[in-house]
């Protein structure tokens, strides 16, 4: 569900078949390609979207502008509320 969610906002996300949280590409709404962006980002999203995700870098990623979202514990409802913002804080940018 949340995968599908973000696709439909334009966000890829890595493949996986388990887990808790969902590795997503946030590289093309990094204003430059560095980790000081990746944290520019994640404070508007924050902030703008009410959605606290995980910046790469805090999980010792190499590569900046992919985040990690953990979607563990979380009711449909909220994750259909999250997903919306997601889509509607991007379509912004």
């Amino acid at each position: 569900m949340m995968v599908v969610g973000l696709g439909q906002a334009g966000i890829s996300c890595l493949k996986g078949n388990a887990g808790l949280f969902s590795w997503v590409d946030l590289r093309n709404h990094l204003s430059s390609n560095t980790f000081t962006a990746e944290m520019e980002l994640w404070k508007k999203i924050l902030h703008e979207a009410g959605l606290n995700i995980s910046p790469g870098a805090s999980c010792h990623c190499t590569e900046p502008g992919w985040f990690r979202i953990c979607f563990a514990n979380m009711s449909e409802e909220t994750l259909k509320v999250s997903m919306e913002r997601m889509k509607a804080f991007l379509h912004k940018q």
